[in-house]
């Protein structure tokens, strides 16, 4: 499990620690009945309910817009939105 937390997001640890424990609780039944409760109460751990409701509205989007749930270490490199046309600013002087 240690060498899993020092790099939680590679597969092939995690999988190799889950076939580590699936072995050992084929041979430990002492073990598998603490792994499945373990696993029982793992399931009612939650980040949210589930449900994911996303919504942009407003103006024009410059750049990447992402919707989903529960993602983490994403990282985006865009540029300043492109100069506003004639039209637009005219539009903004005119309500500012």
């Amino acid at each position: 499990m240690v060498r899993l937390q020092e790099a939680p997001g590679d597969a092939a640890r995690a999988q190799a620690l889950s076939t580590a424990l699936a072995v050992r609780a084929a041979v430990d039944t002492e073990f598998s009945s603490g792994l499945q409760q373990w696993h029982e109460q793992a399931k009612l751990v939650r980040t949210g309910d589930g449900d994911v409701h996303n919504t942009i509205s407003g103006g024009t989007q410059h750049g990447p817009v992402l919707q989903g749930r529960d993602f983490s270490g994403l990282s985006f490199t865009t540029t300043s939105p492109p100069p506003a046309t004639a039209t637009e600013g005219e539009t903004r002087s005119a309500q500012g």
